[in-house]
């Protein structure tokens, strides 16, 4: 991962001014824009709603940082005015990068402002209600916790990187049970967002998710679920051209998830193991919004991609592992739990010791095929399930990344 990105960035002289006059602040919304013509008027002012309603007697701001937008979102954004006794705050992102520059770009005015509590919200969020930013703020300015991740309500075929991926292995290797590490909305205490803004891991893209939670973790600070609700957000649509959002969203986010188990490997080494679960909770909630995914899409591109890179793929894992896989990918049988977390933990360790960015991206590029494989089956095993019978199947998935642990800490170099 290139790390020069974080070096060196400051807000510009006129902002830093405008930050002074208003500090020391309570509260501010923070929100990432692209391409959000669409969504993000109506997100401001909601957001500027629930601060309004819930937060009165609080200094409080909406500070908005601005990606490259080849739609009308600056405009937008212009025509938007806050409550009075709300400030509003608007940049572009302090760097070229993605969400992760937006996100840096909001906690350097959180660093200028002295604020409390920061809280982000993605700009394509179509579902949020006042009441959202109250839940997500509470525990930080109550002093209960330093990150506040909300549990969205969503379909089996949705967050289809933390379901089979991003859940089970930070659950395993921090013993950290939340539920979606990049749910995408975030409440930050001072405590946190000083440590993440000085980490040299800080990524520019979309592993800015698991970096944040990740941080945390591993740093033991205290983390609260909340939010229970459904979630709409404009960048689901995508799922259906996964070559457009999805693979690329993939590779930042494990590429930065592989990063930080090496930056904190002594960590999740020697910490003692998690006990597995012995219930399991059902889930009474109203149906989530179903989302559509091109599973035969996804099967030919197994398909296409493992006959041309299966030759590279067997050099990172061990032969009778990669023995199995091939029968099961070339005879389209299920590729299950175990053999899943086996597989992720033999790139997990072949990431550690791959040394330019060339050999990490390829490593990623081959690690993608096989999560394609994954979750094909995935949606095999689950298609007669409901939300309750996925959910428990989930859990049980992550405890079999804990009861492997031993596994990785066995061949991590």
């Amino acid at each position: 991962m290139n790390q020069d990105w974080n070096k060196g960035i400051t807000l510009s002289q006129e902002l830093i001014k405008h930050c002074a006059k208003v500090k020391p602040l309570d509260i501010m919304v923070g929100v990432l824009c692209k391409d959000v013509e669409t969504t993000v008027l109506n997100l401001l002012n909601v957001i500027n709603e629930g601060l309004y309603q819930h937060f009165p007697d609080y200094k409080k701001a909406i500070a908005v940082s601005k990606g490259p937008s080849q739609d009308r979102t600056s405009e937008v954004i212009d025509l938007f005015e806050p409550y009075s006794g709300i400030e509003k705050i608007v940049t572009d992102d302090l760097y070229e990068g993605g969400k992760g520059a937006g996100v840096r770009t909001i906690i350097e005015i959180a660093h200028e402002t002295d604020v409390k509590c920061v809280v982000l919200i993605d700009g394509d969020l179509l579902s949020i209600k006042p009441v959202w930013i109250q839940t997500i703020t509470n525990a930080i300015i109550y002093g209960r916790a330093d990150l506040t991740v909300p549990y969205y309500i969503r379909d089996k075929y949705d967050g289809v990187i933390t379901n089979n991926l991003v859940y089970p292995f930070t659950r395993a290797l921090y013993g950290f049970d939340v539920r979606q590490p990049i749910a995408g909305e975030f409440g930050l205490s001072k405590n946190l967002y000083e440590i993440l803004r000085t980490h040299p891991l800080f990524p520019p893209d979309f592993g800015v998710d698991i970096f944040i939670v990740t941080v945390a973790a591993a740093k033991e600070m205290k983390v609260k679920e909340g939010l229970y609700s459904l979630k709409i957000h404009e960048s689901t649509t995508h799922y259906l051209e996964p070559e457009k959002l999805l693979i690329p969203m993939f590779k930042k986010v494990t590429g930065s998830m592989f990063e930080l188990a090496h930056y904190y490997e002594d960590y999740w080494k020697y910490r003692p193991l998690t006990k597995t679960k012995t219930y399991y909770r059902n889930c009474y909630s109203k149906r989530p919004i179903p989302v559509k995914v091109d599973i035969e899409k996804l099967k030919h591109m197994l398909t296409n991609e493992y006959t041309t890179k299966k030759d590279s793929i067997k050099n990172f894992i061990p032969q009778n592992i990669f023995k199995t896989l091939d029968v099961i990918v070339t005879k389209q049988k299920i590729l299950g739990a175990e053999l899943w977390a086996e597989i992720v933990y033999n790139f997990t360790a072949a990431y550690r010791q791959a040394t330019t960015t060339s050999e990490k991206q390829d490593l990623l590029d081959l690690f993608k095929t096989l999560w394609i494989g994954r979750f094909v089956s995935y949606t095999i095993e689950t298609k007669d399930m409901d939300i309750n019978e996925t959910e428990i199947f989930l859990q049980k998935q992550a405890e079999v990344f804990e009861e492997k642990l031993p596994y990785l800490r066995s061949i991590y170099p």
